[in-house]
């Protein structure tokens, strides 16, 4: 059976002091990360919690999915979240002048460092930026500035559609 966890921080001033990436603000000034997962337990160490089975962290403008998922720090406001799937998933809705785009990206392996506001997938990864497509080994994608740097092994395949 499924549970559900969810963090509501009821306090409106926090909605002001969480950075854009992590923070959903409606109209009543409340913010939401809402946490699924079959199991969840609290680590040794203070501030690590793993959670396992259909795990799914999200907001209004991002969602993390994978089977296996560790969160380092608040579970609001996490300093990094390493996952694992059969592929581990990352989508993101940005706004720009055009209209709104959607970032998403898949991998065996999948961390994410808060602090730099890298994703580093790993494993075979596949990033979808609008119409783009990499594919590679390892692909760090940098959320902030919109950039990526791929390698590995086999090469980069990059898929960019042709406009007239």
């Amino acid at each position: 059976m499924l549970r559900k966890v969810h963090y509501v921080l009821a306090i409106s001033y926090l909605a002001v002091l969480l950075p854009l990436e992590t923070a959903v603000c409606d109209n009543k000034g409340i913010t939401t990360v809402s946490i699924l997962a079959d199991q969840a337990s609290e680590d040794i160490q203070p501030g690590i919690l793993h959670l396992e089975g259909h795990f799914s962290m999200q907001t209004r403008d991002w969602k993390l999915e994978s089977t296996l998922a560790t969160v380092y720090g608040k579970p609001d406001k996490p300093d990094k979240v390493y996952l694992e799937g059969s592929p581990a998933r990352f989508s993101i809705n940005r706004d720009n002048e055009g209209g709104m785009d959607v970032v998403e990206a898949t991998a065996p392996e999948m961390l994410y460092q808060r602090s730099t506001n890298i994703l580093r997938l790993s494993g075979g990864a596949l990033l979808k930026l609008d119409e783009e497509m990499v594919r590679s080994k390892v692909i760090e994608y940098n959320i902030e500035t919109e950039r990526y740097r791929a390698g590995g092994a086999d090469g980069v395949l990059i898929h960019v559609p042709v406009k007239d």
